[in-house]
């Protein structure tokens, strides 16, 4: 508003170009006047969106009930940092430093969540790490000029989020609310329609597609252009575009791996969820479990429902699993339909100006043009990533429990999201209750409650317990104040008259 004087898209868009060249003295640099605007206004979008620094609320978001984190995580509130960098788009190919601040920020971020992803047992909480990866896939291909990507991303990436996180849902309910994937297993045969449409939604995440065909499911055409994209932009610009398609294609792969964990570990291998035939014994369960596949203590026991073969696993209701199949619909087939008009040839007639790329952006149609090896790379880190998982948690079932029984420096730093919670505690946390019990007890309580009403209150205790004393009872005391009175009062009329 300082700039435009103005906060209507419609009258700030026109006059860009003319600050493009301006700018000011702020932080003890010259900041472009454009640059800095942007810059500011990612700083919105970062915490918006759950960027790296700002991302700690996101994960805890999906404690709240399953449809609602499936709306949150797929269509609405963490999606609207990224829908609004790329509808400032006319604004952003004006900041060039702010575009590589972007651009840096996605990829850590891409990086980051996957690899928290990698070490949590909690079936939401892993796909809660998922969304902040996948935004930052959005963000690094907003940063590098790729905006239509990035929307056909965040397009695609609706289906199977919603799909993941509400066919999470369905395992929960059918597991008596049970989230802990340590606690699943061999539910492929008590849940058979979540089970499929999860594996759809897992291969869409993952990317899956054949690059030679142009064939695969929603993810598959919209990452893969993203990271094309990110390709296209380190040839043309180098320096954090390349960065970026490295740290895309390594988090693609990490991507493949902790997916494909949570499908391993939910619905194949043994069953940790089953009881014997006399099994109520809630200490003795929580104990066999742990020794099987837990690297840490369980809860004792389980839900109100947990015993006997009355409350084995058992397959949601109809009105849970509809959403579900058109969802799955989505997460394969919106790729393919949509492709054409989002990233493809007929994207200036579907965006119509809406999105805006400076006379130097190509970087979309340099993408198309990426070398064979680009286009498959990304095929090959997710094989790679899946064949991972299926041998850790498949082949050689109970290695990855004992891998994370030894606790060892990685699984840890990984498993406690990189120390961000205990080092926000220990700085943020700590030095905002320190200001608050300096203001709480020495501003208001001491100056403003003592000086005010709590110490009038209490000085006019004091002179009442004081005057209070003079009620003694006996006459003689009384006699002796009124003699003093009248004393004092001759005594001022000899002085008057005097």
């Amino acid at each position: 508003f300082w700039m435009f004087g103005t906060i209507q898209f419609a009258e700030i868009f026109p006059k860009v170009p003319e600050f493009a060249n301006q700018g000011w003295w702020f932080a003890g640099s010259y900041w472009h006047a454009v640059d800095l605007a942007c810059a500011l206004l990612f700083v919105g979008a970062m915490g918006k969106s759950a960027q790296f620094f700002l991302h700690t609320w996101l994960p805890d978001a999906m404690e709240g009930p399953t449809p609602v984190s499936a709306l949150i995580h797929a269509a609405t509130m963490v999606t609207a940092g990224v829908y609004m960098v790329c509808l400032l788009s006319p604004m952003f190919e004006y900041a060039p430093y702010t575009k590589q601040i972007v651009t840096l920020i996605g990829a850590v971020t891409a990086l980051f969540a996957a690899t928290v992803g990698l070490a949590q047992n909690d079936i939401k909480r892993v796909i809660a790490y998922s969304t902040c990866s996948q935004l930052g896939y959005m963000f690094f291909a907003a940063g590098v000029g790729a905006y239509q990507a990035a929307m056909f991303h965040l397009f695609t990436h609706a289906f199977f989020k919603a799909l993941l996180f509400l066919g999470a849902g369905s395992v929960i309910h059918g597991m008596h609310h049970e989230q802990d994937m340590r606690k699943m297993g061999g539910l492929w045969k008590y849940l058979p329609i979540t089970y499929v449409v999860m594996t759809i939604g897992t291969l869409a995440i993952t990317g899956f597609g054949i690059p030679s065909l142009h064939l695969g499911f929603a993810g598959f055409y919209s990452k893969d252009t993203i990271i094309e994209s990110a390709f296209a932009a380190g040839q043309q610009f180098g320096g954090v575009a390349y960065f970026a398609f490295v740290i895309s294609l390594f988090a693609a792969g990490l991507t493949a791996f902790y997916s494909w964990r949570l499908a391993f570990m939910t619905f194949h291998g043994t069953p940790k969820w089953a009881h014997d035939d006399h099994g109520h014994a809630a200490d003795d369960h929580a104990s066999s479990a742990q020794i099987e596949s837990h690297d840490e203590p369980l809860p004792n026991g389980h839900d109100d429902h947990g015993h006997g073969h009355d409350h084995k696993p058992h397959e949601s209701p109809w009105i849970m699993l509809v959403p579900l199949i058109l969802l799955a619909f989505g997460a394969v087939a919106a790729g393919y339909v949509f492709v054409d008009h989002f990233v493809g040839e007929g994207w200036k007639d579907f965006w119509r100006g809406a999105i805006f790329n400076g006379a130097d952006n190509h970087i979309l149609e340099h993408a198309h043009h990426s070398p064979t090896w680009v286009k498959w790379a990304p095929l090959a880190v997710s094989a790679v990533g899946f064949g991972i998982a299926y041998y850790v948690y498949i082949m050689r079932e109970g290695l990855g429990a004992a891998l994370a029984a030894r606790k060892g420096p990685l699984w840890t730093f990984l498993y406690n999201k990189w120390f961000f919670d205990e080092l926000y505690e220990a700085t943020f946390v700590r030095a905002a209750k320190f200001l608050g019990d300096l203001f709480w007890k020495g501003g208001d309580q001491k100056i403003i409650d003592g000086l005010g009403p709590d110490g009038v209150s209490a000085l006019s205790y004091k002179l009442g317990r004081r005057a209070g004393r003079l009620q003694s009872g006996y006459v003689y005391h009384y006699a002796f104040v009124m003699l003093l009175g009248v004393a004092g009062l001759l005594s001022y009329a000899l002085w008057a008259w005097a």
